[in-house]
């Protein structure tokens, strides 16, 4: 099977959502979630933050639907190829802190997390399910009528949305939509919207975009009514759940506006290729919690500067870059050991 064309368009929204994820990861987890005080404090800047919050908070949907959208066509090489990506940067570092800090590398949580064993990589492993369920999902979308797709998909999101989200506590399978369950019906979703186009996806790019932002200030006005009345909404709340029928509709139209851009350009190309290990590196167990969330907070709270937001800016934008550069060693290892073959 010849290699799909990249669409520049939608590869573009791929880097785009995966520097949401760096932002979500720096914002509220990073600094912290806004509490009452800030918002007494600093309204305007508060309500930037839960902004920011809800613009970014679609980047996990955003990064299924687009394989939905394009389908995932399933291969032993192509399960390697994204193991041998995965494993890179947890063997690698691992080997880098058997030397910087032999103590902190022989952690029994720490070697677990190597063979993704621990908490870490949730995405990784919802996502690998999802891989191996894909010829079976793909066999259901071939041969069921459009008729079919639509009951499914309905009962799906209504079953999910009301158990997976509004009593998120009544059922544990869904997790705020951080499980395979969850990336099962969106890549359901995202091939539903490529093969079956209709009149409410059919609009305006402007109209599509303009619809995201609506959803982006209806979860930020939210926000700030509980600050306003006293309550903190944390990034495990029901607000940004990824299960929220908001935020899948957000991400559904961002995926429509980019699906209706023009652009063709290899740099994106090239970016997008390598722009799963910005996750795969910043969110390493090694690393996050002492080189990521430690130094945004740091440069945010005891920084001397007046425009720490410009320096955490930086920092994310340093990091999205290295991790392309590292993953750009890992392809060229991939490629020697194909050709061994």
């Amino acid at each position: 099977m010849k290699n799909k064309v990249r669409l520049s368009n939608m590869e573009l929204l791929r880097i785009v959502s995966m520097l949401f994820v760096l932002v979500l990861h720096a914002n509220f987890l990073g600094i912290h979630a806004p509490s009452h005080e800030d918002f007494a404090v600093s309204p305007f800047f508060t309500f930037i933050r839960c902004f920011v919050e809800a613009l970014a908070i679609v980047a996990v949907d955003v990064f299924v639907l687009l394989s939905g959208w394009f389908g995932i066509n399933f291969s032993f090489k192509k399960l390697g190829a994204l193991l041998f990506q995965v494993f890179f940067f947890t063997f690698g570092f691992f080997l880098l802190f058997v030397y910087i800090s032999p103590s902190e590398a022989f952690m029994v949580d720490k070697v677990k997390g190597i063979f993704l064993m621990n908490g870490d990589y949730w995405f990784v492993k919802a996502y690998v399910v999802l891989f191996l369920l894909s010829p079976v999902l793909n066999a259901f979308v071939e041969y069921a009528t459009k008729k079919q797709f639509q009951i499914v998909l309905v009962s799906y999101y209504a079953f999910h949305t009301l158990y997976g989200w509004l009593m998120d506590a009544s059922v544990s399978f869904t997790m705020n939509g951080t499980t395979a369950l969850s990336f099962i019906g969106l890549y359901l979703l995202g091939r539903y919207l490529r093969l079956y186009p209709f009149k409410l996806t059919q609009m305006k790019k402007s109209v599509d975009l303009l619809i995201y932002f609506g959803c982006t200030l209806t979860l930020c006005m939210f926000n700030i009514l509980l600050l306003s009345k006293g309550q903190t909404v944390s990034v495990e709340s029901r607000l940004y759940s990824y299960a929220s029928p908001i935020v899948v509709l957000s991400s559904v139209y961002l995926l429509l506006f980019f699906s209706k851009l023009t652009i063709n350009s290899k740099a994106i190309n090239w970016i997008a290729s390598s722009c799963f290990a910005v996750y795969l590196f910043h969110c390493n167990g090694f690393f996050f919690g002492k080189y990521y969330r430690h130094v945004i907070e740091h440069i945010y709270y005891d920084y001397n500067t007046i425009f720490p937001i410009l320096w955490i800016i930086l920092y994310i934008l340093f990091i999205y870059i290295l991790a392309i550069v590292l993953d750009k060693v890992r392809l060229c290892l991939w490629k020697l050991l194909s050709c061994m073959k």
